[in-house]
C-alpha cells in the first residue's frame, strides 16, 4: 500500500526488540539471590544485538580487584573462571578510571581477550572489544562488562549509548543482589545467635531440674517434684513456641501462610487467651472489657488466638515489674477493634515503626525471637485488618488491631 515503508517497520521492530525496557524486563524476570549473577552474561548475550561473547566483572572486596563472575560465548566454549591477570589489565584500568574502552583486532589487549573467550575467532576475521564500567548514581564503580563482537564494523555511537544504559541497569541489579545477600547473611547470623541464646536458657533449666529429680528423688516431697515438673513443662512449651515462630516466619517468607476463615465469636477467643495469660503470670492483673452483642465475624479462630497470645506475651515480657494489662474489644463502624494495653517500660518513638520487622527487639535482655509481632501483623493483614502500636516511655504500651465485619453485619449507610 502507498505510504508504507516495510524497511522502516522492520527497523522499528528490531529497535523494540533490543530496547532498554526489554532488557529491564528480562532482568526482573530472571532476578533472584542464588543464580542471578552467574546468569547475567548469558542473559545479555541472548538479548543484545550482534554480540558474540560477554564477561561480567564485579569488584571483590576480599581480593581487592575485579573478578569475573559470569562469562558466556556463542561458540559454546563457555568459561566459568576468568581471572584477572597481567594481560587483563584492561578490566582493571576501566574499573579504576570509570571510563569505557573500545579496542579492535589490531591491539594486543583485544587479541588476548579473544584467545580467552573464543580462540576460534582469531581465524574468522576482525572483531571489536568493548569494556564498560558499572557505575551507580553515587559514582561508585562496582565492576565492568566486556562485550566482544565478531564484525568488520566497530560499535556505533548509538550502540555505545544503548550499551551504556544496559550496563547501568545491570549495575543496579547486581548492587541489589549484593545488598540483599549481605542482609540475608546478617539475618542468618542474627538468627543463629538468637537461637543459641534463646534455646540455651530453657535447655539449661530443663537439664538442671531433670538432673535434680534423677539424683535425689527421695529427698524431695511431692510438692517440690510437682513444681519441678511444672517448670520443665513450661520451658518445653517455650522451646516449642520458638520453633513454631521460626516455622511461621519461613511460611511468611515463602508466601505460604494462610488463614481458614469461618464464623467465629471473638469474645470466646479473647476470653480464653486472657485466661491462659493469667495462668502464666502472678505479677499481672488482667481486665477484660468486651462490648455486648458483638456480631459474628468471618475469621480463622486458630490464627486470631495466635495474634492474641503474641500480644499478651509481649505485654507480659515488657512489663517485668507486673501491673495491669487491659484487653478491650469493641465494634467501630465496619470493623472490630481489639486492644491490649500494659503498664510496662514503654517504647521509644524511634522503635515504633520497626516493631513489626522480623527479629527486631527493643531490648536484647528480654526473652523472645522478635518474630511474634511480625507474625501477628501478617495474620491480621491476611484477614484484611490493620495492626499498630502507641506507647509512652516508662508508662506502658497499647497494641491495637482490627478485623473487618462480614458484609451481612456491616451497618447500613
Amino acid at each position: 500500500m502507498p505510504g508504507k515503508n516495510p524497511g522502516r517497520k522492520k527497523a522499528r521492530s528490531i529497535r523494540h526488540r533490543f530496547s532498554t525496557a526489554t532488557i529491564y524486563q528480562k532482568l526482573v524476570e530472571d532476578f533472584d539471590l542464588d543464580g542471578f549473577i552467574s546468569r547475567t552474561a548469558g542473559l545479555l548475550l541472548n538479548n543484545l544485538p550482534r554480540i558474540d561473547a560477554v564477561a561480567v566483572f564485579l569488584y571483590d572486596d576480599f581480593a581487592k580487584q575485579p573478578e569475573a563472575v559470569s562469562v558466556s560465548c556463542r561458540s559454546g566454549a563457555e568459561i566459568h573462571h576468568l581471572h584477572l591477570q597481567e594481560k587483563l589489565t584492561l578490566v582493571d584500568r576501566v574499573f579504576k578510571t570509570g571510563r569505557p574502552v573500545l579496542t579492535t583486532t589490531k591491539q594486543k589487549t583485544a587479541k588476548d581477550f579473544v584467545n580467552i573467550f573464543c580462540p576460534n575467532l582469531q581465524e574468522q576475521g576482525p572483531f571489536g572489544l568493548l569494556c564498560m564500567p558499572m557505575i551507580l548514581k553515587n559514582n561508585t564503580c562496582i565492576g565492568c562488562i566486556l562485550f566482544l563482537r565478531e564484525h568488520s564494523k566497530t560499535f556505533s555511537q548509538k550502540e555505545l549509548v544503548f550499551f551504556n544504559k544496559v550496563v547501568k541497569l545491570l549495575g543496579v541489579f547486581s548492587y541489589q543482589v549484593r545488598i540483599l545477600r549481605q542482609n540475608q547473611e546478617k539475618h542468618v547470623s542474627n538468627l543463629v545467635s538468637l537461637l543459641s541464646h534463646e534455646l540455651r536458657t530453657p535447655l539449661t533449666c530443663i537439664k538442671g531440674y531433670v538432673t535434680t529429680l534423677f539424683g535425689a528423688h527421695d529427698a524431695w516431697g511431692s510438692e517440690n517434684r510437682y513444681e519441678f515438673l511444672r517448670i520443665i513443662d513450661s520451658e518445653t512449651d517455650r522451646m516449642n513456641k520458638l520453633i513454631d515462630e521460626l516455622l511461621e516466619s519461613t511460611m511468611i517468607e515463602s508466601g505460604l501462610l494462610s488463614v481458614a476463615k469461618e464464623p467465629v465469636l471473638l469474645e470466646k477467643i479473647i476470653s480464653k487467651s486472657v485466661n491462659d495469660a493469667n495462668l502464666k503470670s502472678v505479677k499481672h492483673r488482667f481486665i477484660l472489657d468486651v462490648s455486648a452483642n458483638l456480631p459474628i465475624i468471618e475469621a480463622d479462630p486458630v490464627r486470631i488466638r495466635q495474634v492474641m497470645e503474641n500480644l499478651l506475651d509481649n505485654a507480659i515480657r515488657y512489663s517485668p515489674a507486673g501491673g495491669l494489662i487491659v484487653v478491650n474489644c469493641s465494634q467501630e463502624s465496619n470493623e472490630i477493634k481489639i486492644t491490649v494495653a500494659d503498664e510496662g517500660i514503654g517504647i521509644a518513638p524511634e522503635h515504633l515503626n520497626r516493631l513489626f520487622e522480623k527479629y527486631y527487639r527493643i531490648k536484647s535482655d528480654i526473652a523472645g525471637t522478635g518474630l511474634g509481632l511480625p507474625i501477628a501483623c501478617e495474620i491480621v493483614e491476611k484477614h484484611g485488618g490493620r495492626i499498630w502500636a502507641r506507647s509512652t516511655l516508662n508508662k506502658g504500651s497499647t497494641f491495637s488491631f482490627t478485623l473487618p465485619l462480614s458484609d451481612a453485619n456491616k451497618p447500613l449507610t
